[in-house]
């Protein structure tokens, strides 16, 4: 029994080198389904390729909107040249009208010089005094500034209560606030803050000056007297007011020193770069020596003497 146990065990091995060897060298039979559908494939392949490709359909030009219309030579029209608004002609103001020294020339209702007045002598003769007109007008234009510009010093910056970091041991600066002037948003040190620019001067000194400023341009002649100052309307125009300058004369920046305050003359006026409307008790230094030629109500004339006089109490 045991030596036919030991024949089957070597005859296995045989066996089995035997069946593989007759599987290589006769391969596997594939189904007739499977080797048909490559054939098909080939088949397709070739049909594709003998038949002619269809051309793709020629795409459709679409006619864009005309944006231009471009006319032929014969059509075409000549240009009209365009229309130019003719110039407005300049007037040409003409001289202001002269006077006698110590007198104004008249200024009628329409614009024409009719006689002349005699001003008053606080205005052409005042007393000279030396510098007092320049302290005057420092010292009004100073009185005008408003003094707004401010800075916040440390004290009114907000924040900074807390100690950036302890005192030692860190290896930095001791700093006590994130406020001081040499940190970032600290406060300005010597910045302007509430300054005033007032200057006192005597009433003596001002009507001085005043008086001054007004004798200068009575004695260049710039000093005319205006009778009235009348409109059709009751709220004139400016158009109005330009002309009635135009007829007076080559003006120049001018002031009107009316007796009463006139709101409908005073709104017209407005739009007048270089006419201002003034009264005896607003009329201001800087007004008199800015302006070329001073017009003045005959009304008015006590009033600017009155302002003009040193023994005044004003």
């Amino acid at each position: 029994m045991a030596e036919k146990k030991k024949e089957e065990k070597k005859a296995k091995p045989a066996a089995k080198k035997a069946a593989t060897a007759t599987a290589t060298a006769a391969p596997k039979a594939k189904p007739a389904a499977k080797m048909a559908v490559p054939a098909r494939a080939a088949a397709k392949t070739q049909a594709k390729a003998a038949a002619p490709k269809a051309k793709a359909p020629a795409r459709r030009a679409v006619a864009r909107p005309a944006t231009r219309v471009v006319r032929r030579e014969e059509e075409e029209r000549p240009r009209q040249p365009a229309k130019r608004p003719q110039p407005k002609p300049s007037v040409v103001a003409h001289p202001l009208p002269s006077a006698p020294a110590g007198h104004a020339p008249i200024i009628s209702v329409d614009g024409t010089s009719s006689g002349s007045v005699e001003l008053p002598a606080a205005i052409t003769s005042p007393e000279q005094r030396r510098g007092v007109l320049f302290q005057a007008l420092m010292a009004a234009l100073s009185n005008a500034r408003q003094a707004n510009s401010a800075t916040k010093n440390r004290a009114r910056v907000a924040g900074g209560g807390a100690k950036p970091w302890r005192q030692k041991g860190t290896g930095r600066a001791r700093q006590g606030s994130t406020r001081a002037p040499h940190w970032r948003h600290g406060g300005v040190v010597f910045g302007p803050n509430g300054r005033k620019y007032e200057q006192r001067i005597p009433g003596k000194m001002r009507r001085a000056a005043f008086a001054q400023a007004l004798a200068a341009h009575a004695a260049n002649g710039r000093v005319l007297v205006v009778d009235e100052l009348r409109f059709e309307s009751d709220r004139p125009r400016t158009r109005e007011i330009a002309e009635w300058l135009v007829r007076v004369g080559d003006t120049g920046r001018a002031v009107l020193v009316t007796a009463e305050a006139n709101d409908g003359v005073g709104r017209a006026a407005a739009n007048l770069r270089e006419f201002d409307i003034r009264t005896p008790g607003t009329l201001r230094l800087a007004d008199v020596l800015r302006a070329q030629t001073m017009l003045v109500y005959r009304s008015a004339l006590d009033g600017l003497a009155a302002r003009a006089a040193v023994g005044a109490a004003q």
